[in-house]
């Protein structure tokens, strides 16, 4: 037996892409996470009200604050970051574990969103912060 049929041999049976795994969902327009629990993601894609992206590496992550008067603040790749807006305490949990995939200002003033839902009333972004 050659190596290309012990190889096909040992193969698993099941793909990997049929194994059940937790698939998670935000259920929020502001922000969504990695849709498989088991992965992370690369790059924290943020989205402003003017319609410019940042897309940043979550392995230049240096620091994240949050405080729910004020907001989270994450300190990456040379960008410092605020966020304000309200129930920001789940995002701030998923950028712990590099899982939020984006996370998109309102790109209107006004707020309809329900109180107890998060709510992303503005991002900045300043580049290459001290």
């Amino acid at each position: 037996m050659n190596l290309k049929e012990q190889l096909l041999k040992d193969k698993p049976k099941t793909p990997i892409s049929d194994v059940e795994e937790d698939i998670v969902d935000s259920g929020s327009k502001f922000w969504d996470v990695e849709r498989v629990a088991s992965r992370r993601a690369i790059m924290l894609d943020v989205r402003l009200k003017g319609g410019k992206f940042y897309a940043l590496p979550y392995s230049y992550m240096t620091k994240v604050k949050f405080d729910p008067s004020e907001g989270l603040e994450i300190y990456i790749s040379g960008n410092y970051v605020k966020i304000t807006g309200r129930n920001l305490h789940e995002i701030y949990i998923q950028l712990l574990r590099h899982r939020v995939s984006f996370i998109q200002a309102n790109i209107s003033d006004i707020d309809i969103t329900d109180e107890n839902k998060t709510y992303i009333k503005d991002i900045e972004v300043t580049e290459d912060a001290p």
